[in-house]
């Protein structure tokens, strides 16, 4: 099911179809990071669900219908009540319900759907067709033909979800680099007319080059400041939607959030905020991340943010690093395609969310988006005698 279709939602229905009809007593519910879990266990209680949820990285001996874990929780549990008497048999559950099961089900916590004598679900938006990773065989399917399936863009026709539009900025530059001999006549007077410093002019500069190069406060202040030009606001167009801003790590998380409380000191402290598993209280910092109106209105993350975290007010993602998984591309996706009724004003729904590609990950995937208004891209030598400039 496509990102923002409702998978925790479908799975609450089914327990409480299977439940009602007698065909399972206890369910463990399976995600891989606390945030999942927490969101998952607060699911069944907002849906109405009948009979107790236990959270099991907070109660590990609650007692209840329903158990969400992460697996090394889980997998831990079963280590540690193994013998006669054991909490966890392998008849404990009825159900195993795995979310986002394109992620940490193989290996080692393969041992929890061994032990365990359940049904099995899985739920993803995008599954794996790898050989060591496949997810169709763990659930016995044929590679690519999932039990059942809604796309997004079916999703989007049908009024569910939002579509992306992009904006690109220094595309092939920052993904490839460039060699000398690839540059038109023109643009190889500039690149000699480079300060290399004592180093004679190379021939080619690879990606890590190139990141010494953008990855400065030059750069950054131009992709920060094409994020409040192209970026969709609220509140009036007086402030910024939500934004969630995906960094390289957390050096450069750090160096981002620095950069954007120089240019808007007047912004500075709470506005922005980093919301990383390095960060102190990420999960306060997330819960406030998703309150309509609270700050912070832009969360600048590395991974904890990329998958499953439902924010319905995200309408700007800024794609501020390379990405070379499919499957990770298209969860980063979702976390803008949730429906907003009335965010903009009264009668005023999200209808797009805008997408700030800085490492040519759109081109990568081969996906051309409608773009959120004309942008202009300078030649690549001109980017880089830009920024070198402003290092030196």
């Amino acid at each position: 099911m496509a990102t923002g279709t409702g998978k925790t939602c479908t799975a609450v229905a089914l327990v409480d179809q299977m439940a009602r009809a007698g065909w399972v007593k206890r369910v463990l519910f399976l995600a891989d990071r606390q945030a999942l879990v927490k969101q998952a266990a607060d699911a069944f209680v907002e849906h109405g669900f009948v009979g107790t949820t236990v959270n099991l990285l907070k109660n590990r001996h609650g007692e209840g219908r329903v158990y969400a874990s992460t697996y090394p929780t889980m997998l831990g549990l079963i280590q540690e009540s193994t013998g006669q008497g054991a909490r966890f048999d392998p008849g404990y559950f009825d159900l195993v319900i795995v979310d986002e099961a394109h992620r940490s089900v193989y290996a080692k916590y393969g041992e929890i759907f061994r032990h365990f004598d359940a049904l099995l679900v899985g739920l993803t938006a995008t599954p794996k067709d790898e050989i060591d990773r496949n997810t169709y065989g763990l659930f016995g399917l044929e590679p690519g033909v999932p039990t059942d399936a809604y796309t997004l863009d079916e999703a989007v026709a049908d009024g569910f979800l939002v579509p992306p539009r992009g904006v690109s900025v220094g595309t092939t530059f920052l993904r490839r680099g460039t060699r000398y001999d690839q540059l038109p006549a023109e643009e190889q007077e500039a690149w000699d007319a480079l300060d290399w410093g004592e180093d004679e002019a190379p021939e080619e500069v690879s990606s890590e080059e190139i990141n010494r190069f953008l990855f400065n406060a030059d750069t950054v202040d131009r992709v920060l400041s094409t994020l409040r030009e192209h970026g969709h606001k609220v509140a009036g167009s007086e402030r910024l939607g939500k934004t969630i801003v995906f960094a390289k790590n957390q050096p450069h998380a750090e160096f981002i959030l620095q950069r954007f409380d120089a240019q808007w000191p007047e912004l500075g402290g709470r506005y922005a905020q980093i919301i990383t598993h390095a960060s102190r209280y990420p999960d306060a910092l997330l819960d406030d991340f998703k309150t309509p109106g609270k700050a912070p209105h832009i969360a600048i993350s590395v991974d904890m943010l990329d998958t499953g975290v439902d924010v319905p007010d995200v309408v700007n993602l800024v794609f501020f690093k390379l990405i070379r998984s499919k499957t990770k591309f298209w969860q980063m996706i979702g976390r803008g395609t949730r429906l907003r009724p009335d965010l903009f004003g009264p009668g005023r729904d999200k209808t797009s969310f805008t997408v700030i590609d800085v490492g040519g990950n759109l081109e990568y995937f081969n996906q051309d988006l409608p773009e959120r208004e004309p942008s202009q891209q300078k030649p690549l030598t001109q980017q880089i005698f830009e920024t070198r400039a402003a290092v030196v």
